[in-house]
């Protein structure tokens, strides 16, 4: 499953730039370890619709089930995508968390593991379908519309890696 970056800035200076991949050093575990005025920035800049799409396709999911997770209609994603759009920033916010956590599965591996051959959206997109004892048996996906929700998948993320229950 091919990886891309979800962002249009620089996640050092939120500036816009062309896209960046793993490959021309940016990045999911990037934009994790990003500073959080970076990353404001960018939600502020609002993320090209086009990033919706790519990050559906790197966690192998249905593309409507994904947007439904995050609160997004998929037509209009869709007619963003038609003309090269950006997203509104509440959306470029929750779409920015989701890859934010994939950057945090990376961290996590490449402290705790060996990250070799590990397809960290692959993992994620698995782990938020199934139910979580630590979060009442709930799907962490059915979280994701809101960085509330997301912050506690984040923080079941950071359970695992410590070995707290999760």
């Amino acid at each position: 499953m091919a990886t891309s970056a979800i962002y249009s800035g620089n996640v050092r200076t939120g500036r816009s730039r062309k896209l960046a991949t793993p490959k021309t050093g940016g990045g999911y575990r990037e934009l994790f370890a990003a500073s959080p005025q970076a990353r404001i920035a960018m939600i502020r800049q609002g993320v090209p619709a086009i990033e919706a799409k790519r990050l559906v396709q790197a966690l192998g999911v249905e593309q409507k089930v994904f947007y439904q997770a995050l609160g997004l209609k998929t037509a209009t994603v869709n007619r963003k995508i038609t003309q090269s759009e950006q997203l509104a920033s509440d959306e470029s916010e929750r779409l920015l968390g989701v890859a934010r956590l994939i950057g945090q599965v990376e961290a996590i591996v490449a402290e705790s593991g060996d990250p070799k051959g590990f397809d960290a959206p692959e993992w994620l997109s698995r782990w938020l379908r199934e139910p979580l004892p630590a979060l009442g048996g709930t799907p962490p996906m059915a979280l994701l519309d809101t960085m509330e929700g997301q912050a506690m998948v984040a923080e079941a993320l950071a359970r695992i890696q410590s070995g707290a229950y999760a």
